[in-house]
């Protein structure tokens, strides 16, 4: 767990502190052969990313959220596409995987399956990351944009 650990600290940054702690969990019981309790805790994080993107997109204008309960979680995923990444809604059966483990797998199956879903998470962080750096040098070069343009009297675009 320790040798794992400092791998996921960039993590920290697109995740809230439990979260991150669910991750770190997860890693720390399979680093300890703990192969379902660590499914548990991945399956929370991988929750927790659509819920927060579910977050942004009840607020929205024509948002159903009487459907959106009833929904299970691939459809949930399909109807929040917009608002979650690309890795995960392409790979929306990561989610299928994660729950088989806890209802299906044995310790031993968890435990060779678990490299292989704490892969996909990672991905569909490592995606949150570059959006979130995306949007700064967005945000940033606008800036930079207009007050260049208010020094030399222009506004807006050409």
């Amino acid at each position: 767990a320790a040798l794992n650990l400092p791998q996921i600290k960039k993590y920290r940054a697109v995740l809230s502190d439990d979260v991150y702690s669910d991750l770190a969990k997860g890693i720390g019981l399979a680093a300890h052969d703990v192969g379902i309790g660590s499914y548990v805790y991945l399956r929370r994080v991988f929750e927790r990313l659509v819920e927060d993107a579910h977050a942004i997109a009840r607020d929205e204008s024509g948002w159903d959220e009487d459907s959106y309960r009833q929904m299970r979680m691939a459809e949930k995923i399909t109807a929040l596409k917009s608002h979650l990444p690309e890795f995960l809604v392409s790979h929306a059966g990561l989610y299928s995987l994660l729950s088989k483990g806890l209802h299906e797998l044995s310790e031993d199956e968890c435990l060779r399956h678990f490299s292989v879903v704490r892969l996909g998470i990672e991905l569909i962080l490592d995606q949150k990351i570059e959006e979130r750096e995306q949007q700064k040098k967005l945000e940033k070069a606008s800036k930079a944009i207009n007050t260049a343009l208010g020094s030399m009297g222009q506004t807006g675009s050409a």
